[in-house]
């Protein structure tokens, strides 16, 4: 299916459903037991959903040219990207091998990375150079002094990576079937980031985070004043692709392609946005002038934090331009902090009395409720694999 037919399929069965009042549904309502937000949970959720699993990093057009880098702060792990002379994308620990200083913040260009603490410094593939005073260090081997690797891998837009050592990722497999074609078609790996990272701290659990982006049952209600001005409330697309999914939410002036044949519509993208869930943390949301990158992430058990970035369709008009920059700060502080978040952070309290002892994800839900069976069956996996491990030892 090349894109047009994609775009014309998500459009035909947004248009079906707001004549019919309906949406995509799930088989059944899901019960969710309330100890999914514990902290004994979370604590496993981080070793089996999050260090133990390949992350989307950032999109490839966080480091647009050779010879770029980006420091990446996730989790508590502070990662190096770069890109070298040839194009090549590599992950490392932002720790020098002297004394463990913090090498970059931010993004720049360099042909070389230099310690501000003794001018120790590595090339873009992490080796090793110049020492001040080798002397003083007479008898290392240099080879086993390079910057620490993790495994990365660059593909159909995306940068992928690991925060302890693992085996290497392959784009295609971590994507799946599906996926990485329609995400090669979008097209969007030289899109670039507009302004830096804007971190919310949200008064809620990770995964009660999360599931705000992941459907707009709410958007009628909880966004009257906002979204629901321009966008369809309560009709979404659902698509799974393994663990990752796509939805798609429909623009109000979708209705004006009833008015003509499908023949005529042309490009229907400015209709509709995507917005994908990457396994286990990130919502994609896209539409014709921009991408945004919501990285959610753990703090503990009540709390998280979300990386948001937005990046540009490079070629705008100045027109578009200005108004994706316009739009930025009015999606950030007044519809997710505002909104979002906020009601996020007034979720928790009634759970964490033990009187709540579930919640309930309803057939018109069926994108968390794919992300949650997601992470069940992770955690059942990662269970095993240490009863496995202690017998093994025991």
């Amino acid at each position: 299916m090349d894109r047009t037919a994609l775009e014309h399929d998500i459009a035909r069965r947004l248009l079906d459903h707001i004549e019919r009042r309906t949406t995509d549904m799930a088989e059944d309502v899901m019960k969710l037991p309330a100890d999914a937000y514990s902290a004994a949970r979370q604590r496993e959720e981080l070793d089996a959903l999050f260090l133990d699993q390949p992350l989307v990093l950032c999109l490839s057009g966080a480091l647009p040219e050779p010879e770029t880098y980006r420091a990446v702060d996730i989790l508590g792990t502070p990662v190096l990207l770069t890109r070298d002379a040839d194009g090549q994308v590599h992950a490392f620990v932002n720790a020098c091998r002297h004394r463990g200083v913090r090498l970059c913040d931010g993004a720049g260009e360099a042909i070389r990375l230099t310690c501000p603490f003794h001018a120790w410094n590595y090339g873009l593939d992490g080796r090793l150079g110049r020492l001040p005073v080798s002397e003083g260090f007479a008898g290392i081997d240099r080879a086993e002094y390079g910057l620490v690797r993790l495994e990365v891998a660059e593909g159909h837009g995306l940068i992928v990576g690991r925060l302890r050592p693992g085996s290497p990722i392959d784009i295609d497999e971590y994507l799946g079937p599906g996926l990485a074609e329609e995400l090669a078609m979008l097209d969007f790996a030289d899109w670039r980031p507009h302004g830096e990272p804007h971190v919310h701290q949200v008064c809620a659990n990770w995964k009660v985070t999360l599931d705000t982006f992941r459907e707009n049952y709410h958007f009628n209600y909880l966004h009257k004043d906002t979204l629901a001005g321009y966008a369809v409330g309560g009709v979404l697309t659902f698509d799974p692709f393994g663990r990752h999914l796509r939805n798609t939410s429909a623009l109000k002036s979708i209705v004006e392609l009833r008015e003509r044949p499908e023949a005529e519509w042309g490009d229907v993208s400015g209709h509709f946005s995507y917005q994908y869930a990457l396994f286990p943390n990130v919502s994609l949301t896209f539409d014709t002038r921009h991408i945004d990158l919501w990285q959610v992430l753990p703090v503990d058990e009540t709390s998280s934090e979300v990386v948001h970035t937005s990046y540009l369709r490079p070629g705008l008009s100045e027109a578009e331009h200005a108004k994706a920059v316009d739009m930025a700060p009015w999606i950030c502080e007044t519809v997710v902090d505002g909104e979002d978040f906020w009601v996020a952070g007034r979720t928790e309290p009634g759970l964490r009395l033990g009187m709540v002892d579930h919640v309930l994800f309803g057939r018109n839900e069926p994108a968390p409720q794919h992300l949650h069976r997601g992470f069940e069956e992770e955690l059942m996996a990662y269970r095993t694999h240490q009863a496995e491990i202690v017998a093994w030892h025991g």
